[in-house]
């Protein structure tokens, strides 16, 4: 108990910021501090009470509401005390209380929590909008990303005011998915204004020949690609033009092992990992050496059985690159090694299993070395696989994961390919499957709903039930996917009810098209 004898609320409520205990106590997790507000010493020797103000943080004492509650409920007791005769002891007394909770408080320096930490040096002034786009970040009730948040938060307070600008811009269009229910696909005008002041932080930065190699240069351009990738802004080349800046100046550094701080390197890999998988192209940064740790099977595990990856190795013994990949997440996913506590916590670190095998599904290129049966079918797995894995990664924490144009690049090659599954069917059963619920364009969402309605036709699949036990057959997290079929289900099952009904000459033309690509089917 804190007791101030002064004559102001307004006073006490600046002390109460400036108290030296409350930066001591203050700890991010769940923590409630009760402010009693003043009362006049007469009243205590014989009624004494006490009215509580809850707040979770110091800084929502300038909210006008908490203010103007204080204040009446210390007026109310100005107004009791000159109704009674005074003493000799002072006229006002103010008393503030910090309670902690029931529980232990966890450590200040953990990040994601939900609170500002006081001790942190920002590298910009703070006013009241900062500090919400910065509590925001860690708001559990925020649609704010937590991927690798350690990581990039360290960047953004680290890296100058160029990029604690970007972040803060994020920070707003995450608080645009919260009003609205999605991601902008530009900034909102307060984000942008926080983008433009991180241009201009930028031009001055990198226009200084001593300071074009330096960490926060890379850590000012590096957010630039991460702002981008979640927005999604490619068409226009923004994210492009920034990745080729950050290659540039690692290249001028003398190679990315010069750089030894973790979380820049680790931030770099991030916004090079959103912008390849959103575009679907090959990563440009290697792959993290605190991710390769977590990109194979350990050494030495036995492998679950895996029928469909057995026949694939009987088929297609010279096309291992996607198998193995495919191996080693069926063999993650077997041993319940997916959403372990330490994977969830390196989620929002270092890095969890996803992040190198999202990597390694994009560094491999089937379609580039040939259109063999082996090639096109090991790219359709590979696109199926990064569609299988998007809510996973969401699940972790990421968002958005922009899927556009993976989903584009499976329909053309399913649409422009001629091949044969033969035993390897629900291979392209449980691919298409996750196309058409992951797939947000309609027209491409349609195509994929109907492809799947007719193979379910050829492999003589007249049940829903029987079509979900051959996909989950293949692999299959209820954790995630569980009732997932409810979006499709009905829809693939409506084609197959009217193709049944229909006499051989008149299929729907569309199916023609789609013949060419299910040969055997």
């Amino acid at each position: 108990m804190v007791a101030l004898g002064i004559s102001g609320i307004a006073y006490a409520i600046e002390k109460f910021e400036q108290c030296q205990l409350i930066s001591k106590v203050l700890e991010p997790a769940g923590e409630m501090y009760n402010i009693v507000h003043w009362q006049s010493d007469m009243d205590q020797p014989t009624d004494s009470s006490f009215n509580f103000v809850n707040i979770r943080h110091p800084d929502d004492l300038k909210d006008e509401g908490t203010q103007l509650r204080i204040r009446r409920l210390a007026m109310k007791e100005v107004g009791k005390a000159r109704r009674r005769p005074k003493n000799r002891r002072g006229r006002n007394q103010i008393v503030l209380e910090l309670r902690d909770v029931a529980h232990a408080p966890s450590s200040i320096d953990r990040l994601g929590s939900g609170r500002i930490d006081p001790f942190v040096r920002f590298p910009i002034e703070l006013d009241d909008g900062a500090r919400t786009l910065l509590a925001n970040i860690f708001d559990p009730e925020s649609s704010h990303a937590s991927q690798l948040r350690s990581s990039w938060y360290a960047v953004g307070i680290g890296s100058g005011p160029g990029a604690f600008h970007n972040m803060l811009a994020n920070s707003q269009n995450f608080l645009f998915q919260k009003s609205y229910g999605y991601f902008p696909s530009q900034d909102t005008a307060q984000a942008l204004k926080h983008h433009q002041k991180a241009l201009g932080f930028a031009r001055d930065l990198l226009s200084d020949p001593a300071k074009q190699t330096s960490v926060e240069a890379l850590g000012t351009v590096v957010s630039f690609t991460c702002h981008h990738a979640l927005l999604g802004s490619f068409a226009g080349g923004e994210w492009s033009k920034h990745q080729d800046a950050l290659l540039k100046i690692i290249e001028m550094r003398g190679g990315i092992q010069t750089i030894d701080q973790t979380h820049i390197r680790i931030t770099i890999s991030w916004g090079d990992l959103m912008g390849a998988f959103a575009q679907d192209i090959s990563p440009s940064i290697p792959l993290p050496r605190i991710w390769e740790l977590d990109s194979t099977s350990p050494h030495g595990a036995i492998r679950p059985l895996s029928p469909i990856s057995l026949k694939w190795k009987q088929q297609l013994p010279m096309h291992l690159d996607w198998v193995t990949i495919f191996d080693d997440l069926v063999q993650l996913i077997s041993l319940d090694g997916a959403f372990t506590k330490q994977q969830l916590e390196l989620a929002s670190t270092s890095g969890s299993w996803i992040e190198p095998t999202i990597y390694r599904l994009l560094a491999i290129r089937p379609m580039q070395l040939g259109s063999s049966r082996g090639n096109v079918l090991e790219e359709v797995c590979r696109l199926g696989t990064l569609l299988f894995l998007a809510p996973f990664w969401r699940v972790l924490g990421q968002s958005p994961v922009h899927t556009a144009a993976i989903s584009h690049n499976l329909q053309r090659v399913l649409l422009h390919t001629k091949t044969e599954w033969h035993e390897l069917k629900p291979l392209l059963a449980w691919t298409l499957y996750h196309a058409a619920v992951e797939t947000a364009d309609l027209a491409e969402r349609s195509q994929f709903i109907f492809m799947l309605a007719i193979v379910m036709s050829g492999m003589q699949i007249s049940s829903w039930d029987e079509l979900l036990n051959i996909v989950k057959g293949v692999l299959w997290v209820d954790l995630v996917a569980a009732g997932s079929d409810n979006l499709i289900r009905e829809e693939v099952m409506k084609i197959i009810e009217h193709r049944s009904s229909l006499p051989a000459y008149e299929e729907p033309l569309y199916e023609e098209r789609s013949r060419n690509s299910y040969q055997d089917v």
